[in-house]
């Protein structure tokens, strides 16, 4: 009986603490009698990564514990609509039924991977990763999958953070993946190894649920380190030899990850209720060892895996002995938190004069999670005292990680700051300004709270629930992600929920708002709605007129409208009503109001009923050891970033290859890069096919726009065309490096390039735009793009830069068609300061690929 482990750290594009994430893991397992492998720098290519799993296979026996790690980023890659002219690949088995979208694809990132679209695919797909999981539960049982990625991109305001996901995604990508498995299928991948609703027999921890993203930040110790990695690693010594299940240490995983980033949230996936490293399954924790300290005092190991907070009461009882004031030991009350166990003061019942060796104990009472605060005045005595009365939020320790914090400015005001910067505009000091921001804190506090709120796997509701949302725009529903979307001030949304199971279920629905307001979506039913099986509910539905409007979403007043922040909606759905009405409350705001509604908690109130009444009052919670639950419960969420700007103009032009950043990459990007001048330059363009176009003459036509700081009002942009004559299939057009762009490059590079028909006598784009670039909806464009760039927060700036692109590029595209009749669009991004704008060649080897047509650029540093 061994215990085996495959690390593998891939530290490619931008990660820098993935190593440390190898390192740090290697020596928790080594404690824990491992045998270790690891696989970093190039030992982790896709070849190195596939023969170190293979030898895992093969050296595994039937009464092993065998586990799998990554550490690195992940890739997205979304399907084609199947609307499309062209299927992604010739191969019938991977086509979708008709009229059905085919699934996106998911893959890890190996250390010799390039995103190039011809050649060999050099990812290492989740179907890949699913047939070796299956081979190797074939052989032992005992299998744990860790996985520190994402596979979403997305940009957060604190320049600390790192996704470890891909930046950019393009659907060429899905072609490119799509023949790599279709080969793989016809070479034997044995792809019906895999099990369809998830491998029952390996327990799989996850950074992040699917569309969410994964952060790598630089902890208290200054090294660079995958959040889940860190709270893992913490997590396993609090357990240290504690009969501890992977549901019971995800939890703890959960909550110290949501307090660092609220759009990250680890799950665990297969048989969650077994011990660690076990095949053996039980109920989460329970009861906690208790060793005797002097003075009257016990240490409770492991108490951080139940989340213990001060003024938590314990029960202590007699080994084997159920929970029962009549016959314990006596009560313990936590007062001192440490990372790995809990001090309490210990009274002991009549009759009893010391701690029994083998005595547990057991939680009967629970405080309500207080959110770390720190305070950077050292005068602020007023709102120190005020923090240490509150149940809700409590002052951080020195070294403790901390996301919230009150700062004063130059002016003695004061602010309250989170990762994304001020929630506020600057209160003065004075008499009743501790007792506001004590009130906004605990806003933020019972916000947070309810983000991070978990389901209990005891309690848990199979009914199958569809969960979805999108915006509404002319009536119509434009589906939308579950998380990573931007959305703007005024946009429009509506959610849908559906019971796709033979049970009534009750649901809530609940919006954690971006000045931490809590409302009820169904605030019709405070107890939830009655969803009947086969049934659904749509927010935003006029059954009057029978149209779609949508809910309107708006930036609220009082907040710094410096920058997107994160939102969320919460589905609570239950098997009988429970009400969710004390949780509502206001927002921070410019004036305060009486906002919280108090209740006193009845006694039949089931688990959830009581966690959710302890988010809103912040008193204790009753515990209960004899468990059988009447009330089930399921719990969803949509987390997107709320922009405090106007959504900006649409592009209407479609790209073969779009690989434009995530949206939130532009719009919360850092500003003030430094300016650079450079060339872009398209290098070739391979014509494999003629078809598309009908013509034997080709035009290439190109735009480059950039920000500004100039003041004299127009989009700065240039665009360039390249004409070719008697073009046959499979020539190399004879582009001479065509100069596309040379110039100040500021915050952003935004390239857009065509192949059309050329008609002979049809002007070049340059004096198309030329002419129409002075009209009014042009001027506009340019003129607020150069008066945010100076003065505007950079939402707005942002914002602007992304219309004024999209309006030059759908007028380029409406030119072309107008002057040729046949264009296509093929090939889309934009590239950051923050990123250098791309200086190199695009891509790295080989050429991007799309349909008919193969192509490079360059961009080139110009001194």
């Amino acid at each position: 009986m061994t215990r085996r482990a495959l690390l593998v750290g891939s530290q490619t594009d931008g990660l820098t603490g993935v190593h440390n994430d190898v390192e740090t893991i290697a020596a928790a397992l080594d404690g824990r009698g491992f045998t270790i492998s690891c696989l970093t720098g190039d030992d982790a290519t896709r070849a190195g990564i596939l023969a170190g799993y293979q030898k895992l296979i093969g050296q595994s026996t039937a009464d092993d514990t065998v586990l799998f790690y990554y550490s690195g980023h992940g890739g997205y890659a979304h399907a084609p609509d199947p609307a499309s002219e062209e299927p992604a690949t010739d191969d019938p088995a991977s086509q979708p039924t008709p009229g059905r979208r085919p699934a996106d694809l998911q893959f890890i990132v190996p250390t010799d991977y390039s995103p190039s679209t011809e050649g060999e695919f050099l990812g290492i797909t989740s179907v890949e990763l699913s047939v070796l999981q299956a081979r190797l539960t074939e052989v032992t049982q005992n299998v744990v999958v860790a996985l520190d990625c994402c596979h979403s991109a997305h940009q957060s305001r604190d320049p600390d953070l790192r996704v470890k996901g891909l930046d950019r995604q393009s659907t060429t990508r899905y072609e490119q993946i799509s023949r790599h498995l279709a080969a793989l299928r016809r070479d034997g991948l044995a792809v019906d190894r895999r099990v369809a609703t998830g491998n029952p027999y390996s327990v799989r921890l996850v950074a992040c649920a699917p569309e969410q993203f994964a952060y790598e930040y630089r902890n208290g110790a200054g090294q660079r380190t995958g959040m889940f990695t860190e709270a893992l690693i913490q997590a396993l010594a609090a357990a240290e030899d504690l009969p501890v299940t992977w549901f019971t240490l995800m939890e703890t995983v959960r909550r110290q990850v949501l307090r660092r980033a609220s759009n990250q949230r680890p799950e665990v996936e297969g048989p969650s209720r077994r011990l660690l490293f076990s095949l053996q399954e039980t109920d989460p924790i329970a009861g906690l060892p208790v060793a005797p300290i002097p003075d009257g005092r016990v240490v409770l190991p492991g108490a951080p895996l139940l989340g213990v907070e001060l003024h938590d009461e314990f029960t202590v009882m007699p080994a084997e002995l159920p929970v029962d004031e009549e016959t314990s030991v006596g009560t313990a009350v936590v007062d001192r938190l440490g990372a790995l166990a809990a001090q309490a003061e210990l009274t002991l019942r009549t009759g009893w004069s010391e701690v029994p060796a083998t005595a547990r104990a057991y939680r009967t009472r629970s405080a309500a999670p207080a959110l770390p605060v720190r305070v950077t005045e050292p005068d602020a005595a007023d709102l120190v005292a005020a923090i240490r009365t509150s149940t809700l939020v409590r002052l951080a320790d020195a070294d403790e990680p901390c996301t919230v914090e009150v700062r004063p400015d130059r002016a003695g005001n004061y602010q309250i700051h989170d990762r994304t910067g001020p929630l506020h505009s600057p209160r003065p000091a004075g008499p009743g300004t501790a007792a506001r921001l004590l009130t906004d804190l605990e806003r933020v506090a019972r916000a947070t709270g309810l983000r991070a709120l978990g389901e209990d796997p005891r309690c848990a509701l199979d009914t199958p629930l569809t969960f979805e949302w999108g915006r509404v725009v002319d009536g119509v529903e434009v589906p939308m992600r579950s998380a990573g979307e931007v959305v703007h001030d005024g946009d429009q949304v509506y959610v849908r929920v559906r019971n796709g199971g033979t049970e009534t279920v009750y649901v809530s629905l609940l919006d954690i708002g971006v000045s931490a307001r809590i409302e009820n979506l169904t605030n019709f039913a405070p107890s939830g709605f009655r969803l009947e099986p086969g049934k659904e509910y749509l927010v935003g539905y006029d059954a009057l007129s029978g149209v779609l409007r949508g809910v309107r979403l708006n930036w609220p007043a009082g907040i710094v409208p410096a920058a997107g922040r994160p939102e969320t909606v919460l589905l609570i759905a239950t098997s009988q009503p429970q009400d969710v009405g004390l949780l509502q409350q206001d927002g921070i705001r410019t004036a305060d109001r009486a906002e919280v509604r108090r209740r006193v908690p009845r006694r039949d109130q089931s688990p959830l009923e009581r966690a959710l009444d302890q988010l809103g009052s912040g008193g204790m919670r009753e515990m209960s050891n004899d468990f059988a639950p009447e009330v089930r419960y399921a719990l969803r969420t949509i987390d997107f970033s709320l922009s405090p700007t106007a959504r900006p103009p649409a592009e209407s032009v479609r790209f073969l290859i779009d690989e434009r950043p995530d949206r939130s990459r532009m719009l919360f990007r850092a500003r003030g890069g430094a300016a650079s001048t450079v060339a872009v330059r398209l290098d070739e363009v391979l014509v494999h096919r003629n078809r598309a176009l009908r013509s034997a003459d080709i035009r290439v036509d190109a735009v480059v726009l950039t920000g500004t700081t100039d003041d004299g009002g127009a989009v700065p942009y240039r665009a360039e065309t390249a004409r070719f004559r008697n073009v046959r299939d499979g020539e190399r057009l004879p582009l001479d490096r065509m100069l596309v762009y040379h110039g100040r490059a500021v915050d952003y590079l935004d390239l857009a390039v065509w192949v059309s028909r050329d008609t002979g006598d049809s002007r070049a784009l340059s004096d198309l735009l030329r002419d129409e670039l002075n009209g009014p909806t042009v001027q506009a464009a340019g003129a607020q793009l150069i008066g945010l760039a100076v003065a505007a927060p950079q939402a707005a700036a942002a914002a602007a830069a992304i219309g004024a692109g999209a309006v030059v590029v759908n007028l380029a595209y409406r030119l072309l068609l107008d002057a040729v009749g046949d264009s296509i669009g093929l090939y889309r991004t934009s590239l950051l300061a923050t990123e250098e704008f791309g200086v190199g060649r695009h891509p790295a080897v080989g050429n991007l690929r799309a349909q008919d047509f193969s192509f490079s650029y360059t961009v080139e540093t110009v001194d």
